[in-house]
């Protein structure tokens, strides 16, 4: 008989593995014994090269392209995706190396039922088949059935009679809809008067035109800061502070296409004392610290401000 000694009541919620980093995955492979030592370090370089993932804090996340290709090869590759067959594999191109098998006949081996499933891939199976997935609810614009699509800029909700009809709303990247873009009151837009509104993107949030596809305006939501430098190439216009796509803030002419002079760092309405160039540019290192330097490539000029931390 056993005594009760106490009671406890406590919730717990069932939690995801947690995601892989670099040497997590590359334990994983040896577990597995896909690749090798040699070869660990170009297979994360093509996972991400290729844009099926990203490294975000350490940790690897899948991005919709490589769920895609992941879904495509797991329903009809299903063979060459295992890891016991790659393993194997990899096993017997070891046996090729010690001489104990020969080369030949295993690649043919290998590759005339590789082709033959590539040729009936390609004859059976339709793009819209991976990348598309159809979803219980019907088009709000011709009544037809909605689909989950990939796009350019990732994952959208879009109509399954596409290109006849051009519904589409957005989707986030955890699969859940973004909110509809937010109208910018007072304002309209400047090609064909309509309204403005705040729409999220690949790079982030701009503003764009209500009436896109029929109207493609955009700008950027945060407007360019006038820093009160002359351009010192036209001399006609000042270096305003912008964001580029990709959110690095970078320097360039407001008479932009006119005139194409940008520069990353911020600048300084002090002529050069060696070259004569009309500005300098605050620079911060981590190796040098913070110092004003010529922007001239064929410059040397650096004056410091302040020493590394």
């Amino acid at each position: 008989r056993v005594r009760l000694k106490k009671i406890r009541s406590e919730q717990h919620f069932t939690e995801p593995p947690p995601r892989f980093n670099e040497a997590s995955l590359v334990k994983a492979l040896e577990e597995y014994g896909i690749g090798r030592p040699s070869t660990y370090a170009s297979i994360i370089s093509t996972l991400q090269d290729r844009g099926y993932v990203v490294l975000e804090k350490k940790r690897f996340h899948p991005t919709d392209v490589g769920r895609i290709v992941n879904k495509f090869l797991s329903n009809y590759f299903t063979r060459y995706v295992d890891y016991e067959f790659t393993a194997h594999l990899e096993d017997e191109l070891d046996a090729v190396a010690r001489g104990e098998e020969e080369w030949v006949p295993l690649l043919r081996k290998f590759w005339r039922p590789f082709k033959d499933k590539i040729d009936e891939t390609d004859k059976n199976v339709k793009r819209s088949d991976v990348t598309q997935e159809e979803i219980d609810e019907n088009c709000p614009k011709c009544g037809e059935k909605l689909s989950i699509r990939l796009g350019r800029h990732g994952r959208f909700i879009g109509c399954t009679q596409y290109p006849k009809c051009d519904y589409t709303r957005n989707l986030g990247d955890d699969g859940d809809e973004r909110p509809e873009a937010e109208k910018i009151e007072g304002r309209q837009c400047p090609d064909c008067g309509g309204d403005l509104v705040i729409k999220t993107g690949r790079y982030g949030k701009f503003i764009g035109c209500g009436n896109y596809p029929a109207c493609k305006h955009i700008e950027p939501l945060e407007k360019p800061v006038d820093t009160g430098v002359s351009c010192p190439k036209c001399n006609q216009g000042s270096l305003m502070k912008r964001k580029s796509r990709r959110g690095k803030i970078f320097y360039s002419c407001s008479r932009y296409p006119d005139c194409d002079y940008a520069i990353w760092n911020e600048p300084v309405a002090e002529p050069c004392p060696q070259c004569g160039w009309p500005i300098l540019t605050i620079k911060t290192t981590k190796r040098r610290g913070t110092e004003k330097v010529c922007p001239q490539k064929d410059c040397s000029y650096a004056e410091p401000i302040e020493p590394p931390a």
